[in-house]
């Protein structure tokens, strides 16, 4: 796993976790802040975790990423993976980044995973079937590359309970450039760029993601 080859061994944010695909295999490597606003998906990751080894390892949050009920310095690392910012404003998301800069420690890592604008504009595709262990998804996609956002709606079929809901989500879609330089002004230093979790080659139109991993940044008094 990626991921285990960039985290420390310590306090872990997983912001925006949804039914906790990163965050139940990190558990075995220390303590792990699950967080996120749907209280759908924080049950479903309670019932995923169950039974798991290190079970006793992920403590579930609920909130808003733009106010993170944290002190600040608290957590090793942090990790925003799925393409899971971009929710908000231009000016609000850039609060998002400040709030994750706060609650991170000195030379701690921010791993951010975003989809690439320049992937998705060649290879768009309005409708797409996706499959968790425990959930079926169907994803419908309109794009405004005007002003470069994406709206999804996701059908979640629940395997086990044959539940469904629904949710329906707008994001911003920022290119390497435009998150490297949020990344700066919140105060970390990006230090390797890859195009996905397999570490590729990142390529403007080829790679289908942007993974980026930052330590934050000393503050100069």
């Amino acid at each position: 796993m990626f991921l285990r080859g960039v985290m420390r061994k310590g306090v872990v944010l997983d912001l925006c976790c949804g039914p906790g695909r990163h965050s139940v295999p990190l558990s075995s490597l220390g303590r792990i802040v699950s967080f996120d606003l749907s209280k759908h998906l924080l049950s479903a990751l309670r019932k995923r975790s169950r039974g798991v080894g290190s079970y006793e390892n992920v403590n579930l949050v609920e909130g808003h990423m733009k106010q993170l009920p944290f002190q600040s310095s608290f957590f090793d690392d942090v990790i925003n993976l799925q393409t899971s910012f971009g929710y908000f404003s231009d000016e609000e998301n850039e609060r998002v980044l400040q709030e994750v800069s706060r609650v991170l420690k000195h030379r701690g890592v921010f791993v951010l995973e975003m989809a690439n604008p320049g992937w998705i504009l060649s290879n768009f595709q309005a409708r797409s079937w996706d499959e968790t262990r425990s959930f079926f998804v169907l994803e419908e996609r309109c794009l405004d590359w005007k002003s470069k956002r994406m709206r999804s709606r996701w059908i979640l079929i629940d395997k086990k309970a044959r539940e469904i809901n629904e949710m329906s989500v707008d994001t911003r879609l920022y290119d390497l450039s435009e998150l490297k330089e949020l990344l700066l002004r919140a105060g970390f230093e990006v230090v390797s760029v890859f195009g996905s979790p397999e570490k590729e080659e990142f390529d403007v139109t080829k790679s289908r993601r942007i993974l980026l991993v930052a330590k934050k940044r000393l503050k100069r008094s």
